[in-house]
């Protein structure tokens, strides 16, 4: 009797060995020479620039940035996880609600200069999305901004700004 006991634990420990040793092959990061082998050869890759905004997304920035750079950091198409962070107790709503967001690029963002916080954010709505049935992760980005202190604002790519009707929209319009 004795031996099975003393078999037992011997095996026990040989297993958590074994568990132990494969979670840290698996956790450790891979060696520079690992990563450097994957690198395709550059005659198999062909890379070109990529048009950051379409012209009309470009003409409503430049506006934007007309109206506001007196009084704003004017950043475009910056990804939401630069803006904004989030903390939850529970780490699987943080994660989903990371995996959500994660994709999203913000079209136009303005910064506080000396704070450097976003104070709003612009989204550009194209033509064919109409406000009567916006997409899920929208809305929980649009809840996302909100619960962060950040004012979203909704312009249409299809709608013709004066830079009157812009100053008013971005708040900076002064009061006579």
């Amino acid at each position: 009797m004795p031996s099975n006991g003393l078999s037992f634990i011997l095996l026990a420990g040989l297993i958590l060995g074994v568990v132990f040793l494969l979670q840290w092959v698996w956790r450790r990061p891979l060696s520079k020479g690992a990563t450097l082998d994957e690198i395709p050869e550059p005659g198999e890759s062909v890379v070109t620039a990529k048009s950051l905004m379409i012209p009309e997304e470009a003409t409503l920035f430049n506006l934007i940035k007309l109206v506001a750079q007196d009084h704003l950091l004017v950043l475009g198409k910056l990804p939401i996880l630069h803006v904004i962070s989030v903390a939850d107790q529970d780490e699987e709503a943080r994660k989903a609600l990371m995996r959500t967001i994660q994709p999203v690029r913000l079209d136009v963002v303005l910064v506080h200069p000396g704070t450097l916080q976003t104070k709003t954010v612009v989204k550009f709505r194209k033509n064919g999305q109409e406000v009567q049935r916006p997409e899920k992760r929208d809305q929980v980005v649009d809840t996302v901004l909100k619960a962060a202190g950040i004012t979203v604002i909704v312009l249409h790519l299809n709608q013709t700004y004066s830079v009157e009707h812009l100053t008013a929209l971005l708040g900076f319009a002064e009061d006579e």
